[in-house]
């Protein structure tokens, strides 16, 4: 009886080390599961803090662009209205100038006529002379030229008073005629003066409104010039709002994917803490939309885009902005393939989440490997695989597409570690 006692208590007590040993092998890979996970949840908090100190300033630096664009606006605005009313002074200048011509014309026309006037009318002027001085030649060949030789000629008083009649109408005559020229002369010479002096008004008008009309073509071309300089500074700002805007998009997007993450890494901290308390727990995955075999690297990661006209179309580093054209860091490889074409997973793992957005990675998912590793696919057309399943290597997982911050059919391929850094993606996979 005592020895049964003994072997009972001998059987009891391996029993308990056996229960012992099983607990320290159930809770001691949780627990550092747990410590791992919460090490990642700082590294993410720290992360956010530093995203978010980036987009502030990002944002603040926005503002202030957004503050030159408007005021550069503002002034290309005024110089537009000033230009506008020089233009229209220039025109009303040009109207002028026109009737001036015009009337410079009309008066050069009345000026000839006016020689010309002249110019008969000292003819006509000149032949009353002449026929007067043929007259008194003719009287004075015919012997009458005298008041003693016309007495004499007379055969009686009647006679004579005729004959000095006739002369004396032939004389006044003459003179009438010759001072009516004269008169006409005079005002024809005055009417000369005045149209001259007109004409010289309006030459001089027209030379003072041309040479106004040259200062004011001086100062549209001047605002000309500054308005060209003043547009190329506005589409200059605009050029860095338009690249601040695609800055501050991605900046949300991987603040929004950072804090994804940390919601992700909570939860597997729960879930660790609950297998904790329960000792156990499951695990399990949802459907899969089928497989696809890539090159394997030496590392063992599958080539996440299958599909043989697939290629690197941009590589990891600095680069050229594709739609801002700034210069900027690319944190990933691009894989340029056909629409459609299936995105695989290059290793197990765990989809940590998925996000539909319009702008930055647009359509995108993250992968825990849980290896250390996480990998993100963006812009894909579609995905084919929900937050916390579970995926196996070569498993379809998305299809490429030109979704968010995109300018063509790619994949935007990333990998980071457990601390949120990205890596170098084509030191993990190949073509």
């Amino acid at each position: 009886m005592k020895k049964t006692i003994d072997i009972t208590k001998i059987f009891s007590l391996i029993f308990a080390v056996v229960m012992t040993f099983s607990s320290i092998c159930v809770y001691a890979p949780i627990k550092a599961e747990a410590a791992s996970l919460s090490q990642q949840k700082a590294n993410i908090e720290n992360k956010i803090k530093q995203s978010e100190k980036e987009l502030e300033k990002l944002k603040a630096e926005k503002t202030s662009q957004a503050v030159i664009a408007n005021k550069l606006e503002s002034q290309l605005a005024d110089l537009t209205s000033k230009v506008s009313v020089i233009q229209d002074e220039k025109d009303g200048i040009d109207a002028k100038v026109n009737n001036l011509t015009d009337e410079i014309a009309d008066l050069t026309e009345q000026i000839t006529e006016t020689e010309e006037d002249l110019v008969e009318m000292n003819d006509n002027i000149d032949a009353t002379v002449e026929l007067f001085c043929q007259r008194m030649r003719a009287n004075y060949m015919s012997g009458s030229s005298s008041f003693f030789e016309i007495f004499l000629q007379s055969g009686d008083i009647s006679s004579l008073l005729n004959r000095l009649e006739m002369f004396k109408r032939v004389t006044d005559n003459d003179q009438k005629l010759v001072t009516q020229l004269e008169d006409e002369i005079k005002k024809a010479e005055e009417l000369k003066v005045q149209l001259t002096e007109k004409k010289e008004s309006s030459e001089i008008k027209k030379t003072e409104l041309t040479a106004k009309k040259v200062e004011l073509d001086a100062s549209i071309a001047e605002y000309d010039t500054i308005l060209v300089e003043i547009e190329e500074k506005v589409a200059e700002v605009k050029t860095i709002l338009a690249a601040m805007n695609g800055k501050i998009a991605e900046a949300e997007d991987e603040v929004a994917a950072y804090k994804d993450d940390q919601a992700a890494i909570e939860a597997a901290i729960k879930k660790a803490q609950q297998q904790q308390q329960s000792s156990g727990g499951s695990s399990g995955s949802s459907g899969n939309h089928g497989s696809a075999s890539g090159t394997i690297s030496s590392k063992g990661w599958m080539w996440p885009v299958p599909t043989s006209s697939s290629y690197i179309s941009s590589v990891y580093g600095w680069r050229r902005d594709p739609i801002s054209g700034a210069s900027k860091f690319h944190y990933g490889i691009d894989i340029a393939a056909p629409k459609n074409s299936k995105i695989i997973a290059p290793l197990d793992g765990t989809v940590v989440y998925t996000k539909y957005s319009n702008s930055g990675y647009g359509i995108h998912l993250l992968v825990n490997h849980n290896n250390g590793y996480y990998t993100l696919y963006g812009h894909c057309n579609s995905l084919a695989v929900s937050a916390g399943q579970s995926v196996k290597q070569g498993q379809v997982i998305a299809y490429v597409g030109t979704t968010g911050y995109s300018t063509g059919n790619h994949l935007h391929f990333e990998v980071r570690d457990s601390n949120g850094n990205k890596l170098n993606p084509s030191n993990f996979v190949r073509k």
